[in-house]
């Protein structure tokens, strides 16, 4: 206890309260648009791998020169670390919300994981995903040879060529559901997938 008086019965009040069951009634008719005439057991598991998935997104950075180098007015990393793993990622620099395999076990990025979260969550928000999607083509990100980064204890392994599939997954979930194409979202990704293709 914090104070000499009693705590309070219900400190947040019956506002809260009917807040509270409001949001749960709004959430429960979201989730019914995704799943119309779903089994309610299909459904449920469904609504729950989705909960899984926007509770995975998190703050992610690093900045590779920093790394490699050490931070300025302090003690200089050691040598090795020059010539160690990611060395050659000089021009990563990530500090964006990035959906992750899980926050717990695997609080990192993985590139062909991601490619594989965005088809989902294109069913909960299309323009978190097409982002998410962008994100990875973006300088900051990729390796001028054209590499996506894989994983942070390997930015530069090999994964298997899915992000250009994860986009059209994305382009064709978005379509559907919102009734328009997003032509600009393809125009936007091609140059940088053909970079990361070759």
């Amino acid at each position: 206890r914090l104070c000499r008086e009693k705590p309070a019965a219900s400190p947040l009040g019956k506002a809260f309260d009917a807040a509270f069951s409001l949001r749960i009634r709004e959430a429960g008719e979201f989730y019914h648009t995704l799943q119309p005439g779903e089994d309610e057991d299909l459904a449920n598991i469904q609504r729950q791998a989705f909960a899984g998935m926007l509770w995975s997104k998190q703050y992610f950075n690093i900045d590779m020169p920093r790394w490699l180098h050490g931070d300025p007015g302090q003690p200089s990393p050691p040598e090795s670390r020059i010539h160690g793993r990611n060395r050659e990622w000089t021009a990563l620099n990530n500090e964006d919300i990035i959906s992750m395999p899980d926050k717990w076990e695997y609080p990192w990025y993985a590139a062909w994981d991601l490619a594989f979260h965005c088809i989902p969550l294109a069913m909960l928000d299309a323009e978190f995903a097409k982002n998410q999607l962008i994100l990875f083509l973006r300088e900051w990100y990729m390796h001028p040879n054209g590499q996506i980064p894989a994983y942070e204890w390997a930015f530069g392994d090999v994964n298997p060529p899915v992000h250009a599939w994860a986009c059209l997954q994305v382009y064709k979930i978005d379509a559907e559901r919102n009734g328009r194409a997003d032509k600009s979202f393809l125009k936007r990704i091609f140059q940088k997938l053909l970079l990361n293709f070759t």
